[in-house]
């Protein structure tokens, strides 16, 4: 009994000290692991270690332990020169590279829908080099020559009317390449008010199903979104933004020049500076420097007598040809004493993960003040949609009390989370089981963010749908995607309203059913004396709304007499007469004609026009303008090489920053890898480590502390750690032999 006693006691020695062996064996492998990560990169690879940093970068991070991309980084100027309603604007781009590699910086960045570039300008030094118009291949095919030549060059390409994307390549090791873009643009007016918006962030984009978010180049592309991988940009995750410092940062400045005294002007969402320079201009800047690109910057201002302008007439003469601006309002008391007409409306809402924190609260309050507002005689539903949709009613009931009741319920009760699977609600919403009911309007009011990627599905489904109804589409949160919103108005003979804050619901929500609930000017039409007119973008002119000003341009062949602009009131018709010699010259007339003149022609893909004709007339009138457009790029070469022959070039696409107020986890649970783009050097792609946030590395705040390499003797922790375990079972073998003695 003793010897067993002893056995026992032995063999748990034993045990005990294989098992702190193998313990130590395995932290060694831990420590060896970090030792092999701050080993030097491999090289070619385009990777860098944290203790190779020697300044301050942005690294993503990457499947092998420690091993990082740099990438570039961007910071953005952006200068406004506001004449009138006339806006241009000069966009500098500044591309950093913070590595010791040739970098071609890829940065994905939005613009306004409507706005019309025309120049690019690549700045080398003391240098300028001017960009050129291009047809989109032939421009990528100069631009790649260049880029393998080892030269520097830069391309603008357009991929929708709000998302471009830059691309620079060859900025050698700690270098700056100096980009600037510029557009033109006009303020939108309304109730007497001036806005003007400079879009500073891009809400992620949701892809169907059927078209999965991460498309190499090279594979077979579903033909939902044929384009995912160009609209989906890296994102950063919050937690990798630096603490003390703005990782895209953006400085704006304007001046403006509105053609009267103005009153008050505001920025909607950030802290300015109004300096008045006398005879109505101003300058305005940003008040506490520059601002995180993660919302939209919205500059506002009105006349500073409360006289509403009823119309603003602006012409250019360019190649011999004569240009007109006109944004002209409505009587200012539109069908006050007209009796308001029963309404059948459906509210759409938006519950999918974009949606979460802010946008949700806006939304649920935006549909919940629409519901207060719905009267007897009224009918209405609603429905909810992320990956999923539901209606609270199977058909669109009357507005009871017990109906609306239940409605706000359902509304309380919504989270946001899931995919956002547009096109099924919309088919849903615009379904009408009563297209013969005259007595009532029927309105779908649609509160969402946009942030989608099939906008032409969504497009030819209200073009097919419409019949009767209008469409109100609501923009939700700090960056929507104005492009879907501003066309799907414009397809739907609606009105499009952007709520960017939870103050703004009340308001935006009461202009809205001002609109609703007034009656529509119908059938107006712009008449020229004989001979005077040549082309009219829009044509037709769209139905006019309470608050709301046409706005259309045209290019003149005669700019004499009076321009009549007519339309009917319910039974009455309203007439108003513009003499086009009181209008003001002003520059960049001719571009914003140009542009609406392609985003008419792009419309009439859903009036059944062939893509064989929209292209040709598309490619032509860009060309002919110098815009970048669907078809056209604007690209600049510097014909002096610059990389060596022997040295490679890696591709790096700038991360974007998550839109204020947005819920990054509920949205990237729906489709974690669209956190990295799939345009990113191919090399690379099965190194990017899947549904891991970037890591924001910071050498300089590191200074003076012991970096992993030199902590530990990890070479000496290996050896004791093989050593212990071959002690381990020599001393178990050992005690076996003993007990079997």
């Amino acid at each position: 009994m003793t010897s067993t006693h002893r056995s026992r006691g032995s063999g748990s020695q034993g045990g005990f000290a294989l098992v702190l062996a193998a313990a130590v064996f395995i932290v060694s492998l831990f420590l060896w692991a970090e030792a092999r990560a701050d080993a030097p990169a491999p090289p070619d690879a385009g990777l860098v270690r944290l203790s190779e940093m020697e300044e301050s970068a942005l690294l993503i991070r990457t499947v092998d332990a420690g091993l990082y991309i740099p990438a570039p980084l961007v910071a953005t100027d952006i200068a406004l020169d506001i004449a009138g309603p006339v806006a241009r604007a000069t966009v500098t781009q500044r591309f950093e590279n913070p590595s010791d590699a040739w970098v071609e910086g890829i940065y994905v960045f939005p613009l306004p829908a409507d706005a019309g570039v025309d120049r690019l300008r690549m700045q080398i030094g003391d240098r300028f080099i001017e960009g050129e118009i291009h047809e989109r291949r032939q421009a990528r095919r100069i631009y790649e020559e260049a880029r393998a030549n080892g030269q520097r060059a830069s391309l603008l390409e357009q991929e929708r009317p709000n998302m471009f994307t830059t691309s620079v390549a060859n900025i050698g090791p700690g270098e700056t390449i100096i980009v600037q873009i510029e557009y033109q643009d006009v303020a939108r007016l309304a109730d007497g008010t001036f806005e003007l918006r400079v879009p500073l962030a891009i809400t992620p984009r949701y892809i169907p199903a059927d078209a999965p978010q991460f498309v190499a180049e090279g594979r077979n592309r579903p033909a939902a979104v044929p384009d995912a991988h160009r609209i989906t940009p890296p994102l950063m995750h919050p937690d990798g933004e630096p603490e003390n410092a703005l990782r895209l940062p953006v400085s704006i400045t304007a001046r403006l020049q509105p053609g009267f005294v103005p009153g008050e002007i505001a920025s909607l969402y950030h802290a300015t500076l109004v300096e008045h320079l006398g005879d109505g201009d101003a300058r305005i800047s940003l008040a506490d420097g520059p601002v995180p690109a993660n919302r939209d910057f919205v500059l506002t201002w009105r006349p500073a007598e409360e006289d509403r302008p009823s119309a603003a007439l602006f012409t250019q003469t360019l190649n011999g040809e004569t240009y007109l601006l006109a944004q002209v309002l409505p009587p200012a008391m539109l069908g006050a004493d007209t009796q308001r007409r029963p309404r059948e409306t459906v509210f759409v809402i938006d519950n999918s993960g974009s949606m979460a924190g802010a946008s949700m609260r806006q939304a649920k309050q935006a549909l919940l003040s629409a519901l207060d507002r719905m009267q007897p005689g009224d009918r209405f539903n609603v429905i909810r949609f992320d990956n999923t949709m539901e209606q609270v009613f199977p058909a669109p009931v009357d507005a009871s009390r017990d109906n609306l009741d239940r409605a706000r319920r359902f509304v309380r009760g919504l989270d946001a989370n899931g995919g956002t699977e547009m096109l099924p609600a919309m088919q849903a919403a615009l379904v009408d089981a009563t297209p013969q009911d005259t007595a009532r309007v029927r309105q779908v009011v649609f509160l969402t963010d946009g942030a989608i990627g099939n906008e032409d599905a969504l497009f030819a489904a209200i073009h097919d749908g419409l019949g009767r109804s209008r469409l109100f589409p609501v923009g939700i949160g700090s960056a929507p995607n104005t492009y879907f919103m501003s066309r799907a108005a414009r397809a739907g003979r609606g009105t499009f309203t952007h709520i960017g804050d939870i103050s703004e619901v009340a308001g935006a929500m009461d202009a809205l059913f001002a609109a609703l609930e007034r009656p529509v000017m119908t059938d107006l039409d712009a008449l020229f004396p004989e001979g005077a007119l040549s082309e009219i973008w829009p044509a037709p002119l769209p139905d006019l709304y309470y608050g709301e000003p046409v706005l259309m341009t045209a290019r003149l062949d005669n700019p004499a007499g009076s321009m009549r602009l007519e339309g009917r009131m319910g039974e009455a018709l309203w007439q108003a007469d513009l003499s086009l010699s009181d209008a003001r010259p002003a520059n960049g007339i001719a571009t914003l004609w140009a542009r609406n003149r392609i985003r008419a022609i792009e419309e009439l893909r859903y009036q059944g026009a062939s893509p064989e004709a929209i292209n040709a007339e598309v490619l032509q009138t860009a060309l002919d303008f110098h815009l970048v457009s669907r078809l056209t790029s604007l690209v600049a070469v510097d014909v002096t090489p610059a990389r060596p022959a022997d040295e490679a070039l890696a591709a790096r696409d700038v991360p974007l920053m998550v839109p204020h107020g947005w819920d990054f986890e509920a949205v990237m649970n729906r489709s974690p890898e669209r956190q990295h783009r799939a345009a990113l050097d191919p090399a690379l792609i099965d190194r990017l480590a899947p549904g891991t946030p970037p890591a924001a590395g910071d050498a300089r705040a590191r200074e003076g502390l012991a970096l992993p390499a030199t902590a530990t003797p990890r070479e000496w922790l290996i050896l004791l750690g093989l050593l212990l375990a071959l002690a381990g079972l020599a001393w178990r073998v050992a005690q076996r032999r003993q007990s079997t003695c």
